[in-house]
């Protein structure tokens, strides 16, 4: 199954702003409070969830990976297989344990 808006940030920016649409939707239906805010909670939970992804810029440069924990920001591996993830998070220890030389 092909997802056409999980590389383009502008798409995923679009779906979260529907989903806070939904949100702000859900509190004026005509239901109890109780589901009125799991509705709300949820739809929230799923615009946060896809502003993150947006705001994610891939790299396979260990030092910019670096960079981004050293600055606080996070960093998600994309990785197709165990071997290649351990390649990846293991790549900015050992630059740190080395200075940056490796």
């Amino acid at each position: 199954m092909k997802h056409p808006h999980a590389l383009n940030p502008s798409a995923l920016r679009q779906h979260a702003a529907a989903h806070r649409a939904m949100a702000l939707a859900a509190l004026r239906a005509n239901s109890s409070l109780s589901i009125r805010l799991k509705r709300y909670n949820d739809h929230m939970a799923k615009a946060r969830a896809l502003e993150a992804e947006a705001s994610t810029t891939p790299t396979r440069n260990p030092r910019t990976a670096l960079s981004w924990i050293k600055s606080g920001q996070s960093v998600r591996i994309d990785a197709l297989n165990l071997p290649d993830h351990l390649r990846y998070t293991r790549a900015p220890a050992v630059l740190e344990a080395t200075g940056g030389e490796a």
